[in-house]
């Protein structure tokens, strides 16, 4: 009598693991097929002047699957109140900036050099151009950077609101 409950217990538990593995299996498959699938975009986390080297450095996280190339910036320059700069276009600055999946890179875009340092108000429109290995297709991000006041703080926030 011990035997056949003997044999039930083994041929379930061998039956259990047997259908984990293969359900794991397709799930982790099913999973990668589909994270592979999300379209990529870059996504400015982070932004912040670094008023030494007259540039913006940016964190841009890939959300996709796929590795993201940026190409070009470009940006325009909207002076606030106190600058006495004028207002300044500059673009198709080429760059070659990879944006590996689910990864923040972190990458600085300095400013037109000649141009003074940024003053609390001014605003950066920064726009990426970048390519997805699976088509020939060029898109873009744009991402306004507004320098605020950093007396309540130490840290720029950048383009948060």
């Amino acid at each position: 009598m011990k035997k056949p409950v003997s044999i039930f217990l083994i041929v379930t538990f061998v039956a259990l693991i047997l259908g984990w593995s293969i359900g794991s299996f397709f799930t982790q498959t099913t999973v990668a097929k589909l994270i592979k699938t999300i379209p990529a975009s870059p996504i400015v986390i982070d932004a912040q002047y670094d008023k030494k080297n007259h540039a913006i450095s940016y964190s841009i996280l890939n959300s996709g699957g796929t590795l993201l190339k940026i190409t070009q910036e470009a940006f325009v320059f909207t002076p606030g109140q106190k600058s006495n700069q004028k207002e300044y276009i500059v673009s198709n600055i080429p760059v070659n900036i990879e944006l590996k999946p689910g990864i923040i890179t972190r990458f600085e875009m300095k400013l037109k050099s000649g141009t003074e340092k940024l003053h609390f108000g001014d605003v950066v429109l920064a726009t990426f151009t970048y390519m997805n290995p699976l088509s020939p297709d060029l898109y873009t991000v744009v991402h306004s950077f507004k320098l605020k006041n950093i007396s309540s703080s130490k840290k720029d926030n950048g383009g948060k609101k």
